[in-house]
C-alpha cells in the first residue's frame, strides 16, 4: 500500500470524525428548546424570531467565508470555527429575553459557518483524492452526532439536569476531540491556489443556483422538524420534555440510516434517482404529521421525514463542488448560505403559521417546500468542471 493511499485512507477517518464530534453539542440543543420557550413564557411566532439567530449568523458570515477559506487555508478555519462553536453552544440556555436569545445563537451560528463550509470543502477534496465515496457517509456520522447528543441531553433531562448544565457537559465532552481530530487533518493545511477564483466575483450559473434551491427545500424541512419537533409533542400531545426527545431522536435516526447508506445507494442508483425518491419519502412523513391523530403515527411521521431529507444536503455539496466557472469552496459556500437559508425560513414561517392554524396545520407549510425540491432534482446531475 503506498504512502498516498495510507495518507488518503488517514484522511478519511479524520474528516469523517470531525464531522461527527462538531454536532454532539447542537443536538444536545434541541431536545431543551421547549423548555427554554417555557421559561421566557413567549408564544410560537414570537419564539421563532429568536430562533432564526443562528442561521442569520451562519447566512451573514457565509458571505465572505468562500474567500477566507481560499486565503487561508480550509483547516485553519475549521479550527478556528469549532473551538467558537462548541464553547458557545451552552451560551443561549442562559437567556434572559428573546433578543438575547437570538443574539447568542447568531454569535454561534457565526462560528458555525466557517465549520460547515469547512468541513465540506475538505471532505469534497478528500473524496476526489481518495476515489471514495465518503460525502453521505460524512453527513451521516454528522446526524450521528446530533444523534447522541440529543440523546445525551434527553437523559440528562430525565435525570432532572437543567439545559444549561446539560450544554455545558456535553460542549465540554466534545471540544477537545474535535480540535484533536481537526488538527491532525492534512487536507486543506495551505491554501490551494489551484481552487482559488482567479478573475474577481464571478456570477453564478443556473445549474449551480437550482442545485442551490434544491437544497434550500430540503434544509427548510429539516430545519422546521428540529426546532420545532419538541414543541410539536409538547403542544400537541400534552407530553413531557423526555417524550419530546424521544420523538426528536426519531427524527435524527433516520436521518442518521438514510445518510449512512447514502454512498451505497449513491454507487447503484443515478443521482436524479436517489435525489428525487429521498424527497417523496419526505413529502409522506410530512403529511403523516400534518394528519397525525397520536404520538405514535407521528413518531412514524418524524422518521420517514428524517430519512427523506438525509440524503438532500450531502447529494448538494458535491454536485454544487462539481459546478465549472467558480472554485468548490466558493460554490459550496453559496450553496451552503442558500440552502442554510432554508433553516433560517422553516422555523420562522412555521413558528408564524402555527399562531393561527396551530403547530399541526403549520407543518402543512413544508410541502411547496419539498415539491421545489422534487422538481429541482434533475440539476443534481454531474457536468464537467
Amino acid at each position: 500500500m503506498t504512502q498516498q493511499v495510507l495518507v488518503g485512507a488517514r484522511d478519511v477517518n479524520l474528516i469523517r470524525g470531525v464531522f461527527f464530534l462538531q454536532p454532539i453539542a447542537l443536538g444536545a440543543w434541541f431536545p431543551r428548546i421547549a423548555e427554554i420557550q417555557q421559561r421566557l413564557q413567549v408564544s410560537e411566532g414570537e419564539f421563532a424570531l429568536a430562533l432564526v439567530g443562528m442561521p442569520v449568523g451562519l447566512l451573514l458570515t457565509l458571505v465572505f467565508a468562500g474567500r477566507l477559506t481560499e486565503k487561508f487555508g480550509a483547516r485553519q478555519l475549521l479550527m478556528a470555527g469549532l473551538f467558537g462553536f462548541i464553547s458557545l453552544m451552552p451560551l443561549p440556555t442562559y437567556a434572559e429575553s428573546i433578543l438575547q436569545l437570538f443574539l447568542y445563537l447568531a454569535v454561534a451560528g457565526s462560528a458555525l459557518a466557517f465549520v460547515e463550509l469547512c468541513m465540506n470543502v475538505i471532505a469534497d477534496k478528500t473524496e476526489r483524492k481518495s476515489g471514495q465515496l465518503i460525502m453521505s457517509s460524512c453527513h451521516g456520522l454528522w446526524s450521528l452526532g446530533v444523534l447522541v447528543g440529543s440523546l445525551i441531553s434527553s437523559g440528562f433531562s430525565w435525570i432532572g439536569y437543567s439545559p444549561s448544565e446539560s450544554l455545558l457537559m456535553v460542549s465540554g465532552m466534545a471540544l477537545l476531540p474535535a480540535l484533536l481530530t481537526s488538527y491532525s487533518l492534512t487536507e486543506g493545511r495551505e491554501p490551494d491556489t489551484a481552487e482559488k477564483s482567479k478573475n474577481g466575483f464571478q456570477m453564478p450559473n443556473a445549474a449551480l443556483i437550482a442545485v442551490c434551491f434544491f437544497a434550500f427545500g430540503i434544509t427548510m424541512t429539516e430545519g422546521a422538524i428540529a426546532d420545532w419537533s419538541a414543541i410539536y409533542v409538547s403542544d400537541l400531545f400534552d407530553l413531557s420534555a423526555g417524550y419530546a426527545g424521544i420523538a426528536y431522536s426519531t427524527f435524527a435516526l433516520t436521518l442518521t440510516f438514510g445518510r449512512l447508506t447514502g454512498d451505497w445507494l449513491r454507487a447503484r442508483v443515478s443521482v436524479q434517482i436517489a435525489a428525487a425518491g429521498i424527497v417523496v419519502i419526505a413529502l409522506a412523513g410530512v403529511s403523516i404529521l400534518v394528519l397525525s391523530p397520536n404520538y405514535m403515527i407521528s413518531l412514524l411521521g418524524f422518521g420517514l421525514v428524517g430519512l427523506g431529507v438525509s440524503g438532500g444536503f450531502p447529494l448538494a455539496v458535491t454536485a454544487a463542488a462539481e459546478k465549472p466557472g467558480r472554485s468548490a469552496a466558493t460554490n459550496v459556500g453559496l450553496m451552503t448560505q442558500i440552502a442554510l437559508g432554508g433553516f433560517l425560513v422553516g422555523p420562522l414561517v412555521i413558528g408564524y403559521a402555527a399562531d393561527h392554524l396551530g403547530i399541526q396545520g403549520a407543518f402543512i407549510l413544508m410541502l411547496p417546500a419539498l415539491v421545489l425540491s422534487l422538481i429541482l432534482s434533475r440539476s443534481l446531475i454531474k457536468r464537467g468542471r
